[in-house]
């Protein structure tokens, strides 16, 4: 065979298997009408078998057990409402003490808010279950064998516990545009639900009315502190003086003091009379040998000796104290004395007239819709929980086949 034979052949053999078709890509043959379906491979049909299975297990089942819980064991819950709002009686002054009211005092709107807000955490502390223990017994009201297992609170729990149980009960809402503050109250029959309502608001009212006790306290507070303040001075000077009359021996020293000026006036006075008579007696020729004459002068030698003794008690020197110096040191403390009286009178308008404050002043809590006897059970609501079940476990259920099939994908 020669060279162009052999390119010939090679021609051939590449164009006959350019033109026979390969078994993977064979079309497959039609299938005859009437004739069954070859069968799945069997990964796809372990696929459908799974993705059955989750969707019982993720959806219809979850679904079954809610539905059967809500209309087969659970617990009928009643609501009891009540609306309140505080309320602050603000104090009508004018003058000084509506300068005073002002500089000490806040926004009424926001001292409302405020008060509201205390009330509305008070519901939902620990301190309305220690204030409820003396009036009824939670453990009565939550943990009766009308509730279900789910449901009811188990007896002798700490107080962390029973404190998120009762959050779960007991819902207050405060609305900051109106101020009214809407309380419900569940319980597991309609009596119980009235009677923890009622506790609540009386618990509720008994804050509120210590509210108020204590502002007046407070407001109060400062004016009784500087009255007292200015009647203990009052006090000590009334002491100073006392020891001061005292260690003198003098009860009035300027009352005594006038006395004993009179007193040298009278003698100086009769002693000029006696030296202008003894001096007309001498001027007439008589001599000291004339008893008038020895008299008078007897006379005014005593008196001028009493005037020195006088005039010495009331400014004289020495070492003595003086009724000049007794006197100075008493003007002294009934200056001071009658200085604190005034100021003690001022603390006493004060306080008076902040006691005609705090008696205007209140905060009291107004409860416009009383608490109600509840007739039917607004919870649980049955449909909403099972519908809320099926449709959480449904998404569930989508969410776990997206990833198993891209853990599948990336696995392939």
């Amino acid at each position: 065979m020669n060279g162009k034979e052999k390119i010939m052949n090679v021609d051939d053999l590449v164009g006959r298997a350019a033109t026979t078709p390969r078994p993977e890509t064979r079309p497959a043959p039609a299938r005859a009408p009437g004739a069954a379906a070859p069968p799945q491979p069997l990964r796809q049909r372990l696929r459908g078998h799974v993705r059955l299975v989750s969707f019982l297990a993720c959806v219809v089942l979850p679904g079954l057990l809610a539905g059967g819980y809500e209309y087969g064991c659970a617990s009928s819950q009643y609501v009891s409402e009540f609306k309140l709002v505080v309320r602050q009686q603000a104090p009508q002054t004018s003058g000084q003490t509506s300068i005073l009211s002002a500089l000490g005092g806040g926004n009424p709107m926001l001292a409302m808010v405020e008060d509201s807000e205390v009330v509305q955490q008070y519901i939902r502390s620990h301190q309305i279950l220690a204030d409820l223990a003396p009036r009824l017994s939670l453990d009565h009201i939550f943990a009766t064998p009308r509730a279900d297992w789910f449901s009811r609170l188990t007896p002798g729990q700490p107080p962390e516990t029973q404190l998120l149980y009762w959050q779960s009960m007991v819902h207050p809402y405060f609305d900051l545009s109106s101020g009214v503050i809407t309380v419900r109250v569940r319980a597991f029959s309609p009596p119980d639900a009235l009677k923890l309502a009622q506790a609540v608001l009386s618990c509720s009212r008994a804050l509120v009315n210590q509210m108020s006790l204590q502002a007046r306290q407070n407001s109060l507070a400062y004016a009784e502190q500087t009255a007292n303040a200015a009647q203990a001075v009052l006090l000590t000077d009334e002491t100073s003086l006392a020891s001061y009359r005292n260690r003198y021996d003098v009860l009035f020293p300027e009352m005594t003091a006038a006395a004993t000026s009179s007193v040298d006036e009278g003698l100086s006075s009769r002693l000029a009379q006696d030296q202008a008579t003894l001096a007309s007696l001498t001027s007439l020729g008589q001599t000291d040998a004339s008893p008038q004459v020895r008299t008078l002068r007897a006379r005014i030698t005593a008196m001028q000796a009493q005037i020195n003794h006088v005039g010495g008690a009331l400014a004289g020197g020495g070492g003595a104290q003086t009724l000049a110096s007794v006197l100075s040191g008493y003007d002294t403390l009934m200056q001071k004395q009658q200085l604190d009286e005034e100021l003690y009178s001022s603390d006493l308008i004060n306080l008076q007239n902040a006691r005609n404050v705090a008696a205007q002043r209140s905060v009291y809590l107004e409860t416009f819709v009383q608490p109600n006897l509840p007739v039917a059970s607004l919870y649980p609501v049955r449909w909403l929980a099972t519908a809320e079940t099926v449709l959480a476990g449904f998404i569930a259920w989508v969410l776990l086949t997206l990833v198993a099939s891209i853990i599948r994908d990336q696995l392939d």
